[in-house]
């Protein structure tokens, strides 16, 4: 395998695999590696931890065909270090050793043989094939992905919802203390269908590749248990989470009889003053709602409290609440809106969060009783 490559592109397509391979000490060293496939004037890198698999493509002068599992970590490190001058790669394929040259820069790195590396399902046959737009798909993953449950639970609400119909894309996600879901339009020209489970962690980790490339579309491919991600430069191919999801649309209240407008930047501000005396332990934050004004108190037992006022259009009677402050700031941090409309049912009963120019999107949060 010789090759070379101009060094601001490797070090893109290896930001997009590098983070997929394994971690853990425990699992197959080739795991922990990243594949290169030199052919035809093309560089394919992939990465897998066997439940993830993630390929990137460039174009490269290719002057002898070869592939090698080079260590992800180590070879990221040393190409972000390198001048910016083209990249020659050489393998050795007696001693799987490869050489890099940059420059007056020469390292050598020992690889694993490509033989060891897993076979990795690409292509679903038979699928369901969507085109997507990529903005609002991005768009509905972070403001949903958040709020499901942690990903080692591996149960249905570690993963999140995802249904397309017509020409709408629907996601919720859950962890039993919150609840998130958004409705977004989308061009959807054959008005294909699916209704899947996507593990958190596929979706987070495509949300991280997607800042390493500029794409407007991507081809959505599913089947009864398994799905790809695929555009131009890169694919990702996941597992579905199987199982049903919660219906989560009876949760969501038909109206609220305290409402309430705030500023979304003066209440992520006044959350994170006042979260300097939160209780580590609950992460409780009182909302305080009266007179057109929010007040958000804290306390820490044997340390001291602090509060803030912010103004706010408020309908309604008094009303004390309390939530895991956290669980707020997720959600209004992901809002695009400049004001936060706040629904509340009594200081009990689920509290709406949603941005006040637009209705597609809801966070419903459970409050904590306050003692």
């Amino acid at each position: 395998m010789l090759f070379t490559i101009d060094k601001d592109s490797l070090l893109n397509k290896l930001k997009i695999v590098e983070k997929v391979t394994a971690q853990r000490g425990n699992v197959q060293p080739v795991l922990a590696n990243v594949l290169f496939e030199a052919e035809n004037n093309v560089l394919n890198l992939s990465a897998t931890d066997l439940e993830i698999s993630v390929k990137a493509k460039t174009t490269v002068a290719v002057k002898k065909e070869g592939k090698i599992t080079l260590p992800a970590k180590k070879l990221l490190e040393i190409v972000a270090k390198l001048p910016d001058k083209p990249v020659e790669f050489s393998l050795n394929e007696d001693t799987n050793v490869v050489s890099i040259t940059c420059g007056n820069s020469k390292f050598e790195i020992i690889g694993i043989s490509a033989q060891e590396f897993p076979k990795l399902e690409e292509e679903i046959v038979g699928g369901t094939e969507i085109e997507i737009e990529m903005e609002p798909l991005l768009k509905s993953i972070k403001n949903t992905v958040y709020a499901a449950a942690n990903y080692e639970n591996r149960n249905v609400i570690s993963g999140v919802f995802c249904l397309i119909k017509n020409n709408m894309l629907e996601m919720a996600a859950t962890d039993g203390n919150r609840l998130t879901r958004i409705i977004e339009p989308i061009k959807n020209k054959d008005e294909k269908s699916a209704k899947i489970i996507i593990p958190s962690k596929t979706l987070n980790e495509f949300v991280r590749i997607c800042s390493f490339v500029a794409e407007d579309k991507v081809i959505l491919t599913v089947d009864k248990s398994r799905f790809t991600l695929k555009t131009m430069n890169f694919s990702m191919y996941s597992r579905l989470i199987e199982g049903e999801y919660p219906p989560y649309e009876q949760l969501i209240p038909k109206s609220t009889t305290n409402n309430a407008i705030v500023s979304r930047d003066d209440l992520i501000l006044a959350l994170d003053r006042v979260s300097t005396m939160v209780y580590d332990r609950t992460s409780i934050v009182k909302f305080m709602f009266a007179d057109g004004k929010l007040m958000l108190k804290a306390e820490t037992p044997n340390s001291g409290t602090s509060e803030d006022v912010i103004d706010c259009e408020y309908t309604g009677e008094d009303l004390a609440i309390a939530f895991n402050y956290k669980y707020v700031l997720d959600s209004v941090r992901t809002m695009e809106s400049k004001s936060v409309k706040i629904g509340l049912n009594g200081s009990l009963s689920a509290t709406v969060f949603k941005p006040a120019s637009e209705e597609n999107y809801i966070c419903l949060i459970m409050p904590i009783q306050i003692r």
